[in-house]
């Protein structure tokens, strides 16, 4: 048995490493590679320099890079050192977006959702000079942002992931199979906190009731009144009218049951004859 396992777990190993592609070696102008290679294997790691006058767009002046199942993990470049690299402010996106910017380039940044600049009146613009960046803006969360939304039980959120929102931003929940909302299905942040926290339960066998208030403006009937309940409305007409269809009406699935009418005694028998 123990043979048979290494045997297997060799097997493995062996087959795993065939799947992993190598790398060919990458585009790199006016710079060089350590080592200098036509291929390299998968997980190899290569530094890479720039000549004279020239600098990696990376903080440090040289960089590196790993062969990962036949795909580098950037392409390296060598550009002129009065040239700034991409600026880096946290919660916020530089426009033109580049991987460096010519000396004497300006940038405009823009906070991302939920965040705005630390001061009103700062200047939203940056310069690169000589290979430099001037004083960068700083974003900040807004006063009355809410956090990503806690966990729900079997929901997912039908939105990309933020760890920040806006206030007055309303999100939408999504049940898993199976499984159906008790409530809204929508959170509106309001002062740092979301309103609403949805709940996914299993569905039940049959219908799914719910309250009278969870689908909206009630059924008028014409010649007959309502009583209202918590889960039904009971309809009841004025006489000498009759009650034709169902005496009482639910909510199911956000939708009105049937509605019944008030018919007089000429429209009955109008109707019996006919029939």
């Amino acid at each position: 048995m123990k043979i048979i396992l290494l045997t297997l777990s060799v097997w493995l190993c062996q087959a795993s490493a065939i799947d992993l592609k190598d790398c060919k070696r990458p585009p790199l102008r006016n710079g060089f590679l350590v080592p200098w290679q036509h291929i390299y294997d998968h997980g190899t790691k290569v530094s890479y320099g720039c000549n004279k006058g020239l600098k990696p767009v990376v903080e440090t002046w040289w960089g590196e890079l790993l062969c990962g199942n036949g795909e580098w993990s950037h392409t390296p470049h060598c550009v002129p050192e009065s040239n700034c690299i991409a600026p880096v402010v946290p919660h916020a996106t530089p426009k033109p977006s580049q991987v460096s910017y010519p000396n004497n380039s300006i940038v405009t940044f823009v906070c991302d959702k939920g965040y705005e600049f630390e001061l009103q009146l700062q200047e939203k613009q940056a310069a690169c000079e000589n290979g430099e960046w001037g004083p960068l803006p700083k974003c900040q969360r807004k006063r009355n942002a809410c956090d990503a939304p806690s966990h729900v039980p079997n929901a997912l959120i039908k939105h990309p992931y933020r760890d920040t929102f806006d206030e007055g931003e309303t999100i939408t929940y999504l049940c898993k199979e199976g499984y159906e909302f008790e409530g809204k299905d929508k959170s509106t942040c309001a002062k740092s906190t979301w309103d609403h926290t949805p709940k996914c339960e299993p569905k039940a066998e049959g219908p799914p009731i719910s309250r009278v208030t969870e689908c909206g403006a009630y059924p008028s009937v014409k010649n007959g009144k309502l009583d209202i309940s918590d889960f039904a409305l009971t309809f009841r007409c004025y006489p000498p009218y009759e009650l034709r269809g169902p005496q009482q009406v639910m909510c199911l699935r956000g939708q009105w049951s049937e509605v019944p009418v008030c018919v007089g005694q000429r429209h009955l028998f109008l109707t019996q004859m006919n029939v």
